[in-house]
């Protein structure tokens, strides 16, 4: 059965402002239901049956936010901080106040892919360990790969005093030096402590695949946009959401 929700709601939602300035809107005339001026923000509608136009724009309702950002150095995967700046840093207030959170953590100076949403329970299926999601790096460090280190991150790593689960490198043929790795956990520090072990020092480190979403090429540091309905149930597919 199909759920109404007050007008006000859904346009607070779907564009990412107060449920104050929705009323305000509201009441001005600048929503469309069906083609009807709608003036009462407490309205009841339907969103997923309903033609909405925001200033004769369509509205596309969800409830929850899901955004990718291509995180640069210098910030920290947190939702605040006394010392340091985080990611939310980067987004407009009005989003800080939907709740949206990072999906997991990347460190300070890694960069690329992370995803930042309100869905709770998306983002804890991405990082349990029943449904842990692949999430693919390319790194690059101060000496070369040998082919030996395929199978040592392959077989596993003793960090913590547990094993780690296989990790796939791939070196780059022309920059041996370089390659990609993909893990399938998140043990802190895990790449860099990784490589290490191989005789390694991780010089730059950039995630550019997470849950099967590849980072936009088109994003520049910093910069972020909404998934696309597609790139969300690649997520939750992945996530078994």
């Amino acid at each position: 059965m199909k759920t109404a929700i007050r007008l006000d709601k859904v346009i607070s939602t779907a564009l990412v402002m107060s449920r104050r300035d929705a009323a305000v809107a509201i009441k001005k005339g600048r929503v469309t239901v069906d083609k009807q001026v709608i003036r009462i923000p407490d309205a009841k509608i339907n969103p997923e049956g309903s033609e909405i136009l925001f200033d004769s724009k369509e509205v596309r309702y969800s409830e929850f936010i899901y955004l990718m950002l291509n995180k640069p150095q210098g910030l920290i995967c947190s939702t605040e901080d006394k010392r340091e700046k985080t990611v939310l840093s980067l987004f407009p207030e009005s989003y800080a106040e939907k709740g949206i959170f990072p999906a997991g953590r990347l460190d300070k100076d890694t960069v690329g892919l992370l995803i930042v949403t309100n869905d709770g329970v998306l983002s804890h299926s991405l990082l349990s360990p029943k449904f842990h999601a692949e999430k693919k790096y390319y790194v690059e460090c101060d000496k070369e790969f040998a082919d030996s280190d395929v199978s040592v991150l392959r077989s596993g790593v003793l960090l913590d005093g547990k094993l780690t689960k296989p990790a796939l490198l791939a070196i780059d043929p022309l920059k041996r030096n370089c390659g990609t790795i993909i893990l399938t956990e998140g043990k802190y520090h895990e790449i860099k402590r990784l490589c290490e072990r191989c005789g390694k020092t991780v010089t730059f480190l950039e995630r550019i695949e997470f849950g099967g979403i590849d980072l936009d090429p088109c994003l520049k540091r910093g910069e972020w946009r909404a998934l696309s309905d597609a790139e969300i149930l690649i997520l939750k597919k992945n996530a078994g959401v």
